[in-house]
């Protein structure tokens, strides 16, 4: 009946945003990624003919045959050297594309110390959050840690097994299991650097969603 066609109609809204990919809206993804970044070489080829490549990009998006492009790799040494790759500016608007759309979804049902790629969180958060517990618990510690290859041995089909629980549009699907690699085993997967896939990293290790 009608009756129950709305009610079906609400609770798919409710559940699940829709997921937005026209022009317009690849505009804004380009503009919220963009903001704030220092002028590089890159960033300011891909600025020349920007209309071009956002319009290429929805048009791949649309169409189903959006593609990742290859990673840029550069060392570091801070406390340790290490090795970052860093995905080129047109797959980061994707990822930022995604990034908004997860975050409607899952943001709410986080536990409150999730402190990665939330609004009003962050690093400066996190560590103001454990100065607090430490005040008022000061027998406690803190462990620091950083886990080996921690980004090239996530399990990629349990990564996404886990958005399949939420996420139900077969076109944010298969563009997630573009940007997580899961055809791609061997594949660069640059999480760190990532805002949609940090986001889908707490939603791997939240203990309310993945469980």
């Amino acid at each position: 009946s009608m009756k129950n066609s709305l009610i079906l109609i609400k609770i798919k809204s409710k559940n699940n945003s829709t997921f937005n990919t026209s022009l317009s809206n690849i505009w804004h993804s380009w503009y919220a990624f963009s903001a704030g970044k220092n002028k590089t070489l890159e960033l300011e080829t891909f600025r020349y003919n920007l209309e071009n490549h956002l319009s290429s990009l929805q048009r791949d998006i649309e169409n189903g045959c959006y593609k990742p492009g290859p990673y840029r790799k550069f060392i570091v040494c801070d406390n340790k050297r290490r090795e970052i790759q860093v995905a080129c500016i047109r797959d980061r608007v994707v990822h930022r594309l995604l990034y908004d759309y997860l975050v409607k979804i899952y943001d709410k049902t986080f536990i409150y110390d999730v402190w990665s790629c939330r609004k009003n969180k962050g690093l400066l958060g996190a560590i103001e959050r454990a100065g607090e517990f430490l005040r008022k618990n000061p027998q406690s510690y803190v462990w620091r840690t950083d886990i080996k290859k921690f980004f090239d041995n996530i399990d990629r089909e349990t990564l996404m097994a886990i958005l399949e629980r939420k996420i139900k549009d077969p076109k944010v699907l298969d563009l997630l299991s573009e940007v997580v690699g899961v055809s791609r085993p061997k594949a660069a997967f640059s999480l760190s650097l990532s805002l949609s896939l940090s986001l889908s990293l707490s939603i791997g290790h939240d203990p309310k969603v993945s469980r």
